[in-house]
């Protein structure tokens, strides 16, 4: 194993706000995690919607892919606020970056239960230590 050996990490950045970009990080954060990994998101920019409590209800599709949201229920996939519980029952760690919450004006009470709230720096701590790192 790469880095001090104790365990496997993996560091995602979600960064955007369309539902196929919802998915992306959530599926593999829960994937890494029930393979033993310790899975760190880092929501930012229009990926901190996955993270609103009233917003991740509605995330919208992207342009082009107007039936995703038919698709992924005719396959039975979650919601997104389902997927994020999905996770955090896995362990998968939620961080919502600061700046983008002051950005939006969001308040922490506006975000999903068990949500840190970090600076970047923070989170490239724990990616400096991960044996891999994503950016969606």
């Amino acid at each position: 194993m790469a880095g001090n050996g104790d365990s496997k990490k993996m560091a995602i950045i979600a960064s955007k706000g369309t539902l196929d970009m919802a998915y992306a990080p959530l599926v593999i954060g829960s994937t890494a995690a029930a393979l033993d990994t310790d899975v760190r998101i880092f929501f930012a920019f229009g990926g901190i919607n996955i993270l609103h409590k009233e917003k991740n209800r509605q995330i919208p599709p992207p342009a082009g892919m107007e039936m995703l949201p038919q698709l992924a229920k005719n396959i039975n996939w979650a919601g997104i606020p389902e997927m994020l519980q999905m996770c955090r029952d896995a362990g998968v760690k939620f961080v919502a970056c600061s700046a983008t919450m002051q950005m939006m004006g969001y308040k922490k009470e506006d975000l999903v239960e068990g949500v840190e709230v970090a600076d970047a720096d923070r989170f490239i701590e724990f990616a400096q230590e991960s044996q891999s790192s994503l950016f969606i």
